[in-house]
């Protein structure tokens, strides 16, 4: 029996409406923003797999 170091993951998806002075100052805002707390992270899952990688012994 072989060893699998696997990777999981999901994709989460959500528009928000930001005001800013160009598109990277708007994502800039939106991730400190979640970050912070003040807004809150999107909650549907559009996508989620998993990657398995056989580890040496």
């Amino acid at each position: 029996m072989a060893k699998f170091n696997v990777r999981y993951y999901e994709c989460y998806e959500r528009y928000y409406e930001v005001e800013a002075n160009s598109k990277e100052e708007a994502e800039e805002k939106l991730i400190d923003a979640i970050k912070e707390g003040r807004e809150n992270a999107p909650d549907q899952c559009y996508d989620s797999d998993a990657e398995a990688t056989e580890m040496e012994e």
